[in-house]
């Protein structure tokens, strides 16, 4: 089977995203979600114990802490997430939606809960020159439905920065020519990463929780000069790390010669990325405060 083919190239140079369905191994999906409920706890101990960390955000709207993000999952569970980025459907993304020099950027859970807990507002990740690919790629542990909070994308709107709070303003959450997109637990939903974007309040109960991997090739992060040609040398270290875990038959041709082989072991590479850590290219949100009676809060849920 063909993970990635014409029909999903063309869908995504079209429309700025695109989504793999089921590509996610069922024994990896259980894997992912007994990590994703042990970081939560983790996180909650934590906060009682009165302890600060900026890997992880909780949110307490509701009264009672929820699990907003937890960053750099490479720091807690390296083999797993190693055997993630190694799995068929994700070396296909990188092959044929970023091409060869690709590297992981980050890999960091987010976790959505019902409102009154946070909602994500119309935004565009990383401004950055678009000579080359950037990809955000979530991996769904939860389903997302239609009217639940699932991700809502203005198709082709990634090619440059637009007025956010102009529109947002305006539309609220119904900006003209929006899509919402669906997703099912195991599927992959890949999205230019300055598509704009925004997802509404969850109202149905229990958490929805997605892995969101940052793709990029080594000569877009050279050219950004966001963060330092060290830094890039440790992420095309963790994709050597990748290869190495990955089937022999799923490895792009030449990549194992481009890459080459690990220069030390995994947990050592995991201490060496702790060490010379950066932070990514934020994102880009309203510049004002919106005013519009359906948004960022549907009235109904006031």
């Amino acid at each position: 089977m063909t993970i990635v083919n014409n029909s999903k190239l063309d869908f995504y140079n079209n429309n700025g995203f695109v989504l793999f369905e089921q590509t996610l191994p069922t024994p990896l999906l259980k894997q992912l979600r007994q990590l994703s409920d042990t970081l939560e706890d983790k996180a909650k101990k934590a906060q009682q114990a009165g302890e600060i960390a900026n890997q992880y955000y909780l949110s307490t709207e509701s009264g009672e802490p929820r699990l907003f993000r937890y960053n750099d999952l490479l720091f807690e569970a390296p083999e797993l997430i190693v055997e993630l980025l190694a799995t068929p459907a994700m070396l296909a993304i990188c092959e044929h939606l970023c091409g060869i020099g690709c590297v992981p950027m980050q890999c960091d859970l987010v976790y959505k809960y019902p409102h009154p807990h946070p909602h994500i507002a119309w935004h565009q990740g990383a401004p950055h020159p678009r000579n080359y690919a950037y990809l955000n790629v979530g991996i769904y542990l939860d389903d997302a439905n239609i009217d639940d909070g699932c991700l809502r994308y203005l198709p082709d709107s990634q090619h440059e920065l637009v007025d956010i709070y102009a529109l947002s303003n305006e539309y609220g959450w119904n900006i003209p020519g929006v899509v919402q997109q669906p997703a099912k637990a195991g599927d992959i939903l890949v999205q230019d990463m300055m598509i704009l974007h925004s997802s509404e309040p969850k109202r149905s109960e229990g958490s929805r929780k997605t892995i969101y991997v940052e793709l990029r090739p080594l000569a877009g992060i050279e050219e950004s000069q966001a963060q330092s040609n060290d830094w890039a040398e440790l992420r095309k270290q963790w994709m050597a790390h990748i290869i190495q875990a990955a089937k022999p038959e799923d490895v792009p041709q030449g990549w194992l010669e481009f890459y080459g082989e690990p220069d030390c072991d995994l947990n050592s590479l995991v201490a060496r990325i702790k060490q010379r850590w950066e932070p990514p290219i934020p994102a880009v949100w309203s510049n004002q405060n919106v005013d519009h009676p359906d948004y960022p809060t549907p009235a109904d849920l006031r």
